[in-house]
């Protein structure tokens, strides 16, 4: 079956992964990174676990807009920022 233009299959999963969530995910690991923190660091200032954190940053786990928003909120970057590919 073709690959559809807006998905991309994950290595180890057969369903296919929106775009859009490695974008993110893509665009959060950078912001995190220049904002100096490590995923412990998110997860201390977030309350969420550092290995969703992880598993958002590889693009293996779905994320709620709220949650993208205190992810966003956490790195000082705009959500719309991190949604935009580069």
């Amino acid at each position: 079956m073709p690959r559809r233009r807006d998905t991309v299959e994950q290595e180890h999963d057969d369903k296919p992964v929106a775009a859009e969530r490695l974008i993110f995910a893509k665009n959060f690991r950078k912001a995190r990174i220049a904002a100096q923190l490590s995923q412990r660091d998110v997860r201390d200032k977030t309350g969420f676990a550092q290995s969703w954190v992880s598993e958002i940053e590889t693009g293996k786990m779905s994320i709620t807009i709220d949650n993208m928003a205190k992810l966003a909120h956490c790195v000082g970057v705009p959500l719309w920022q991190l949604l935009v590919p580069s």
